[in-house]
């Protein structure tokens, strides 16, 4: 109801709404004829609502939960029209109602102290000199005493419906090529395109709907790994993923709609190297994707085991400042594995390992009694065999000898 008289207003929370009326003396009338016709109309809805028009938006909402009916303040009286009300109203506005960073803890403090020093309406508060009231209570209470006053404490924040972000285009003629669908694409990614920077907006996931000639919709869901707005690297993002899951038919209609999500914003040094742009590794790592499919290219990553050569790949990362992620605690991780606690685990014995790997492996002859090493002795020069005094196992030289069902040599 708001909206059918102003764009500018604010909803506070479900039952109370401030609304910049300034310019509609012209086209409505006064002030009561403005507060007149919000209250019909609401009553046109089915819905009673109080309603006051004042100078300030804090005074009208102070009015508003205090006074039923219509309210009406001139311009400048707001401190007047407000000093007979109950100091008890403060109550009743939150702290993000009014603009405040203080809590809700210290709002009802601050009210305890009111009716402490016998203070009953706001126009008594208003009336306090502000600074002997900071120095008992702390400045956060001077932004009640401007509520007592009628002042604002912030500008009204208009609030904005949910842009949605969709094109569509019904095709005159069926197509079932890559290379007239880039044009289509493109016509529609423009003017989304357009529309993201201006609302300094990225897109975060790309839907692209096709309606086959078969009646049926292919549905493909993109998810970009960082805001992209540019056109050229979203529609080649679009016919990559198209070329990797091509349309069992003919389009007739193409539509595409954007998750939006804040810009990203970027700021280079003059003493970094200068790397690709998010877009450019974007469209890299999808024309890989569809060279050698998706789970067949990524970064290499250390895993957490002893066994020779293993590794395991992760996604690239495109955003430029990415930095390296903290090593894995082996011992914590091998403690999530068992599900043991550390006080559960027995004392480590002092065992001390000695490893020496060589790129081309060493023989060597393992004399054991009753299953368990006694001595190792080898023929190769520079390395010297010996008894062994103690040992441990199997998990030094095979490694994952947490894991449940892990065999190891």
């Amino acid at each position: 109801m708001a909206q059918e008289f102003s764009p500018r207003f604010e909803r506070h929370r479900d039952d109370l709404v401030s609304v910049d009326v300034s310019g509609l003396s012209r086209l409505l009338g006064p002030a009561r004829t403005i507060g007149e016709e919000m209250r019909r109309e609401a009553a046109a809805r089915g819905v009673r609502v109080h309603v006051a028009v004042a100078g300030t938006r804090m005074a009208a909402l102070l009015l508003t939960i205090a006074r039923p009916g219509l309210t009406i303040v001139a311009p400048g009286d707001e401190a007047a029209a407000l000093a007979p009300l109950a100091i008890g109203i403060l109550e009743k506005i939150s702290c993000e109602d009014i603009g405040t960073q203080s809590s809700q803890d210290f709002a009802a403090f601050a009210s305890l102290a009111f009716k402490k020093w016998g203070l009953k309406t706001l126009g008594e508060l208003a009336a306090l000199l502000s600074a002997d009231l900071a120095s008992r209570l702390g400045r956060p209470v001077l932004a009640w005493q401007a509520m007592a006053r009628g002042e604002d404490l912030r500008p009204l924040v208009p609030m904005l419906e949910e842009e949605r972000f969709e094109s569509s285009l019904d095709l005159e003629w069926p197509i079932s090529d890559l290379e007239p669908l880039s044009f289509v694409l493109t016509r529609l990614l423009e003017p989304l395109s357009t529309r993201l920077e201006r609302r300094d907006r990225g897109a975060a996931v790309l839907h692209l709907l096709l309606r086959l000639v078969t009646k049926e919709t292919t549905k493909r869901r993109l998810e970009l790994p960082t805001p992209i707005r540019d056109v050229r690297a979203l529609r080649t993002l679009a016919l990559l993923d198209l070329e990797a899951h091509p349309a069992e038919a003919a389009i007739d209609r193409v539509t595409i709609v954007i998750d939006p999500t804040p810009g990203r914003v970027v700021q280079h040094t003059l003493y970094t190297r200068t790397q690709p742009t998010p877009e450019q590794l974007s469209t890299l790592l999808a024309r890989l994707g569809a060279l050698m499919g998706p789970d067949r290219f990524g970064a290499p990553a250390a895993v957490d085991t002893e066994r020779p050569g293993a590794f395991a790949m992760v996604p690239f990362k495109t955003d430029v400042a990415q930095g390296f992620s903290p090593a894995i605690d082996r011992k914590a991780e091998a403690l999530r594995h068992a599900r043991l606690e550390p006080s559960a685990l027995s004392p480590e014995p002092s065992v001390v390992s000695a490893l020496r790997r060589c790129r081309q492996p060493v023989p060597a002859r393992v004399a054991a009694v009753d299953g368990r090493p006694v001595r190792v002795t080898t023929d190769r020069h520079g390395f010297a065999g010996g008894a062994v005094t103690q040992c441990a196992g199997p998990w030094r030289t095979s490694g994952e000898w947490w894991l449940e069902g892990a065999g190891g040599s």
